[in-house]
């Protein structure tokens, strides 16, 4: 499958929209559950970077991110 710079930035923009929005929910709950204010930062910030790797090794392990020319 060929996918272009267009493709790229729809597979992209999902996985950029909802990293903030996981990050936020997991410092929130860590928060909630220990009231500590830096280890809820630590927790979002790990949830984002967490949820970005996922998405784009998902994508990459379903052939979607190839730059294949045909």
């Amino acid at each position: 499958m060929r996918s272009g710079l267009s493709t790229h930035i729809l597979l992209a923009t999902p996985a950029t929209a909802l990293s903030p929005l996981v990050a936020v929910i997991a410092g929130v709950l860590s928060w909630a559950a220990d009231g500590s204010v830096p280890r809820a930062v630590l927790c979002g910030g790990g949830a984002l970077v967490a949820w970005m790797a996922l998405s784009v090794s998902l994508c990459s392990a379903l052939g979607l991110l190839d730059r294949s020319v045909r």
